[in-house]
């Protein structure tokens, strides 16, 4: 018996395999229990034996179970154990390993068999409430030669499905009211995840490998037969099970592709939280892998950064290098190349008096900002500044700075004094062609957090694009430090390369006079999402 018990405490493996419903083998106990039996059974045995909560999906697998309620021979004999197991030997111990209280028609036992350094094998048993066996199934089986559990049993309501992990198959089992269960003809494959109580669609997602569409024309979704069922739009976020060993042959604009196939969920609004151990077949598809986005990989280089937004929307991190280069420079080597610079002027003795930034349009137009305070430490909470800068003619940029926010810029027109436009952002540097802008923001409270902003340009106006979040403070090992008195942030070395001046401060709080250059060079991937917001 003690080393019965050590066994059970060390269990850490699954697998073998499932056995078929015992209904068709096994004839209902026409014995009559004399209530003594029962009263005892139910006050004594059962009470140490653990309650199964069916209020939600439930997992039947010998990994969770208290298997020490073992049976005796009288006890046996009345549950009609031995008829069960098909078991008539003396060598083989028998126990209950779970009491599941499906509704008040009938009684429902996890039965187990135990063989010493053979086997552990578990059975879902129905008796009628005066302890008459109607039927069973086997639930899990776990092989102690091998240590490996390959049944587990998932119940959701009225609905059994016992996996075979090694085969990544259920079989679907219904359990009527008068306590028979009746096998499915369906056989699902399996989509094993854990039973959790989520509580939002975006935490059940997160089970899933995301991955981001580049199919600019959408993504056909095709079923298991290959027709299409659905598609997917550009940048949608995509959940994916599983990956096809083999890649298939694709023919794109002449070009020839070799793919695996992507396993995805068609709808994730049609996820059932409550039934999240598996996933209905109608909302699988596949897509080929290839139309989507590299995966980002946290590989210790300079391609490392904690978040991306794309038109607004925080996607999934992908393979910064599918959109540019990047690279640590030497500023000192890229000078002789620096094609344009931006020059802004800073304006605002010639307007600011007292706290109030007061500017007269040539329309004799003024218009009036004044710095705020609110009560807070820091003093005061909102100032104003003004530049001008020729990327932006007949234009003030009125810059405004709150504490927590990231700062802001008004484009005021010199003419007529109206408000042009509003940018969010760290100070816009126009790109030589004029099409786009590149700003740095950094954390007020955490400069080691900060952001980099790539907007496209639209009829004068500044459209909120591309965000590439960094936090040095996590991972700065690959950067080399520099102090430099050059107030450049921006060098243009073409209208699709630029140099960025960051700041060295790599903790919360904490101040620097260090700082680095990344030099970026926008790929045609990049370009071809511009166009498309």
């Amino acid at each position: 018996m003690k080393k019965f018990i050590y066994i059970m405490v060390m269990l850490v493996g699954f697998g073998c395999k499932q056995s078929k419903s015992q209904h068709d083998n096994t004839t209902e106990s026409v014995s009559i229990i004399n209530a003594d039996f029962i009263e005892n059974f139910e006050n004594d045995f059962l009470s140490s034996v653990a309650v199964a909560d069916l209020k939600k999906p439930c997992l039947i697998t010998s990994r969770s179970f208290n298997t020490f309620n073992i049976l005796s021979k009288d006890q046996s004999k009345a549950l009609n154990i031995n008829q069960i197991f098909k078991k008539h030997d003396t060598i083989s111990k028998f126990g209950i390993a779970l009491d599941v209280r499906f509704n008040n028609n009938f009684k429902s036992f996890v039965v187990y068999q135990f063989d010493e350094d053979q086997k552990m094998l578990y059975k879902l048993a129905n008796y009628t409430n005066k302890y008459q066996f109607i039927d069973a199934i086997d639930v899990s089986y776990y092989d102690l030669t091998t240590q490996m559990n390959q049944t587990e049993t998932y119940v959701y309501n009225n609905k059994l499905f016992v996996h075979d992990k090694q085969l990544n198959k259920a079989t679907h089992y219904y359990l009527k009211p008068n306590g028979k269960f009746e096998k499915q003809s369906d056989s699902i494959t399996f989509n094993y995840l854990p039973l959790i109580d989520y509580q939002t669609l975006d935490h059940f997602k997160s089970n899933f490998e995301q991955r981001i569409v580049k199919a600019k024309d959408s993504l056909i979704i095709r079923d298991s037969l290959g027709n299409n069922v659905g598609d997917y739009k550009y940048l949608e976020t995509v959940s994916v099970i599983d990956y096809t060993a083999d890649k298939t042959k694709i023919i794109d604009n002449g070009q020839i592709i070799y793919s695996r196939n992507a396993k995805v969920i068609i709808d994730p609004k049609a996820l059932k939280k409550d039934q999240n151990f598996y996933i209905d077949k109608a909302n699988i598809g596949y897509v080929p892998e290839a139309y989507f986005f590299k995966p980002y990989s946290d590989d210790g280089n300079h391609y490392n950064y904690d978040g991306l937004t794309i038109n607004k929307n925080a996607l999934h991190p992908i393979a910064l290098n599918e959109l540019f280069d990047v690279k640590q420079v030497d500023i000192n080597d890229y000078k002789n190349r620096v094609l344009y610079q931006p020059n802004s002027i800073d304006v605002t003795k010639l307007y600011k008096k007292d706290k109030v930034l007061t500017l007269l349009a040539k329309n004799g137009k003024k218009v009036v900002y004044k710095d705020t305070t609110y009560n807070s430490e820091f003093s005061p909470t909102k100032t104003y500044s003004v530049t001008k800068n020729p990327g932006f003619n007949d234009m003030f940029l009125v810059h405004y700075h709150m504490v927590f926010d990231y700062q802001r810029f008004d484009f005021i027109s010199q003419s007529t004094g109206e408000l042009l436009g509003q940018y969010a952002g760290g100070y816009p540097y126009v790109s030589p062609k004029k099409d786009m802008v590149v700003s740095i923001d950094y954390d007020t409270e955490c400069p080691s957090q900060r952001t980099l902003f790539i907007d496209k340009i639209v009829d004068g106006k500044i459209i909120k694009t591309f965000e590439l979040y960094y936090n040095l403070e996590e991972n700065y090992d690959h950067i080399t430090f520099e102090k430099t008195s050059d107030d450049l942030e921006i060098y243009w070395l073409s209208n699709t390369e630029f140099i960025v001046k960051f700041w060295g401060a790599s903790e919360c709080y904490s101040d620097s006079d260090n700082y680095f250059y990344y030099k970026y060079k926008i790929k045609q991937q990049f370009l071809e999402m511009l166009e498309g917001i």
